[in-house]
């Protein structure tokens, strides 16, 4: 015990050196804090005025929800709602360094949203209220036989809560690079209109069907926020270049070519290799897709919640592979990202009483009402898609869909003599 005793007695002095050497270290940065200090402050104080400023900007405007009514006979393609995508693919808002730094401008983006509530399968286009005349021309010059109505926003109809409700939700991103395409309807040659409808094969009806298979006090909400892509990126409200969908698709067309896949023998005898089908394929189609149409910031994120004596756990499954139909070999594909809103946690006293797994639930309800993505309160890393890609993913269906909870509206949309007078 002595002897121990004296050992530790031995080590004091080394102990008190340390903490010396740390009070040193401290000592430095205090003394040169004048130097380190301002910079610090001013790039922290720029962070917070233009999450400010952002903020502001994006609460002062009025928001609309739309809900497009599905006409009884749709004959045509998906590539009348490319057309109306194309249409909605607005840069402006942004454009001064006033606008941008002083007043927190933002370009518009739209949430275009996919819902079962309780079966009854609705689409539904979310915009700021000023732009609601372009949706709307938009819409209308290529689907003249829908309808826009604007509607309640239904998710401040569901009071949601910890104690009624049970839920599960989940964003998507992409699989493989940005630039690698996923299955578009022209892959599903659903751009032959000459095809008879019972022949197409959409994959939205894998998706419109599994919104109608919900029932009672059940509901499914799935938005796609997109705003149109640009080059240039907003660096502390200042612009800087960064990768476009076009730098995206040249490197992946220069890694597939780099790598051929297929062995062949030429003429003098010598063995090479050439690019496969496979890979053949995947080059003309990122080659049509990047050159063929606009492209777009995307976010996705889907949501099932339901009331906790009708909350089917069955149902989380099919939201999470709920785009699975628009992958395949080759191409790109939509998975969640789960570590975001379901983080794992191994050990109960990671989570106790499951407090941060509810405080996820209610952020991820939260950001779906708030439709944010691209800026504050929920400001996440987007993925770029192209308007051929969106449409594939959201538009209006034929009568292909057979689900029986989508409703049509029964006639076409009559409209007055334009030369009657106002």
């Amino acid at each position: 015990m002595y002897s121990m005793d004296n050992q530790l007695l031995a080590q004091l002095p080394s102990i008190w050196d340390q903490f010396a050497r740390v009070g040193t270290v401290f000592g430095y940065i205090l003394r040169y804090s004048p130097y380190w200090g301002p910079p610090v402050l001013a790039i922290t104080f720029w962070h917070v005025w233009l999450r400010y400023v952002r903020s502001r900007f994006i609460l002062e405007q009025k928001y609309i929800l739309l809900e497009i009514r599905l006409p009884q006979e749709m004959m045509k393609s998906p590539a009348a709602m490319q057309a109306v995508l194309d249409g909605l693919c607005l840069r402006s808002g942004e454009s001064t360094f006033i606008d941008r730094l002083w007043f927190g401008k933002v370009r518009m983006w739209y949430s275009f949203e996919l819902v079962s509530i309780e079966g009854q399968v609705h689409l539904y286009v979310w915009v700021r209220a000023p732009f609601r005349k372009t949706v709307e021309r938009s819409f209308y010059a290529h689907y003249p036989d829908a309808e826009l109505i604007e509607v309640e926003d239904y998710t401040t109809k569901l009071d949601y809560s910890l104690e009624r409700h049970d839920s599960f939700g989940a964003d998507f991103t992409l699989a493989a690079s940005i630039g690698v395409p996923i299955r578009c309807y022209i892959d599903f040659k659903l751009d032959q209109t000459s095809a008879k409808e019972e022949e197409k094969v959409d994959p939205m009806s894998h998706v419109f069907e599994y919104l109608g298979s919900v029932g009672k006090g059940e509901h499914i909400w799935i938005q796609i926020l997109a705003r149109a892509h640009r080059k240039e990126d907003l660096t502390f409200g200042f612009i800087r270049n960064r990768k476009s969908y076009m730098d995206y698709a040249r490197e992946e067309v220069s890694r597939i070519r780099s790598n051929p896949e297929e062995n062949i023998i030429f003429p003098n005898g010598t063995m090479g290799k050439t690019l496969s089908d496979q890979q053949v394929k995947r080059v003309q189609a990122i080659n049509r897709i990047s050159l063929s149409s606009n492209h777009w910031d995307v976010g996705i994120r889907g949501i099932y919640i339901a009331e906790r004596e009708h909350f089917d756990g069955t149902n989380i499954p099919g939201l999470m592979a709920i785009w699975q139909p628009f992958g395949s070999p080759g191409f790109n594909s939509l998975i969640p990202n789960g570590s975001r809103w379901q983080p794992v946690f191994s050990y109960p006293w990671q989570d106790f009483n499951g407090i941060r797994e509810n405080k996820k639930k209610v952020q991820i309800i939260d950001a779906y009402r708030l439709r944010s993505w691209f800026h504050p309160p929920y400001e996440f890393r987007n993925f770029m898609l192209t308007s051929e890609e969106l449409a594939t993913l959201f538009h209006i269906p034929g009568s292909v869909a057979k689900t029986p909870t989508m409703q049509r509206i029964s006639s076409t949309r009559s409209q007055a003599p334009a030369n009657i007078p106002r």
